[in-house]
């Protein structure tokens, strides 16, 4: 079968190491201030932003001065976490296809789900991080879902032969 939107396979181990690294630097960095393994604060261009940090006034198209280190983690997370979750397995078939595409379905209707519940729950500033953990809750839940399927689909392979 050919599936040309999925990377190739020698991409997922590279892609592992640094979901997991900018993982492990993601956390430290929400961990709180004492644990922030750097900082990186420069003069960045913003659609809309304050000059103050929170009452101060907002203006559009501005330069603020801003610590670029969890921007620089999310995109390490985001990026190196799509081309894990998408590239091809070692042996790409109608199979692992089957269960890729019933592994997303799955991991869209529990994200969904565990949001809705969260909207409903959570309010104020800690909805804040609702909204950061959202970006990347089913993306980690389609691999961990697909990872357990492909583990149980190879254990059952092994098992008939």
């Amino acid at each position: 079968m050919k599936t040309t939107y999925l990377f190739p396979y020698r991409y997922k181990w590279v892609s592992g190491i640094m979901l997991g690294i900018s993982m492990i630097l993601f956390a430290l960095s929400w961990a709180g201030d004492k644990y922030k393994p750097f900082e990186i604060v420069v003069d960045v261009f913003a659609i809309r932003g304050k000059k103050g940090f929170l009452f101060g006034p907002s203006s559009w198209f501005v330069w603020v001065t801003n610590d670029i280190s969890d921007e620089i983690f999310f995109t390490l997370t985001i990026i190196s976490g799509l081309i894990f979750a998408f590239s091809k397995e070692k042996t790409e078939d109608e199979m692992v296809a089957s269960i890729r595409l019933n592994s997303l379905v799955r991991a869209t209707v529990s994200n969904y789900l565990i949001l809705l519940f969260l909207y409903l729950t959570v309010y104020d500033a800690p909805f804040l991080s609702v909204l950061n953990v959202a970006m990347f809750s089913q993306l980690f839940i389609f691999i961990l879902l697909f990872r357990v399927s492909m583990y149980r689909f190879n254990k059952s392979a092994q098992y008939e032969e």
